[in-house]
């Protein structure tokens, strides 16, 4: 699935298949990318957080990259600007739609 060239891609999979893993996989070449800005959106935080640990573990905490700045509340990411590179992940929430509004992302 991640190195398909499709435009759209759907990514089947039953429970405890590792979809939040390959999720994660597929948005971290894009925030290892210069200039980039990206979100993680899920119908509720809890579901976009499972993806953000992933990405925490991979980003910060194995490869130790430099960051700019990070908002963590209780150990929950909720947003990572990584030095250097000056990409940025933010993750976020679809509970309440009108908050995803005016961003070009």
């Amino acid at each position: 699935m991640h190195s398909s060239r499709a435009k759209f891609r759907i990514n089947i999979q039953g429970r405890r298949s590792g979809k939040s893993w390959s999720a994660a996989k597929e948005i971290e070449p894009w925030l290892l990318s210069p200039n980039t800005r990206g979100w993680i959106v899920a119908p509720t935080y809890e579901l976009a957080d499972k993806i953000g640990r992933i990405v925490k573990e991979d980003i910060l905490l194995k490869l130790k990259l430099p960051v700019a700045a990070k908002k963590e509340i209780s150990g929950q990411l909720y947003y990572v600007k990584l030095a250097g590179l000056n990409s940025e992940l933010w993750v976020k929430s679809a509970d309440s739609p009108e908050s995803l509004i005016g961003e070009g992302l």
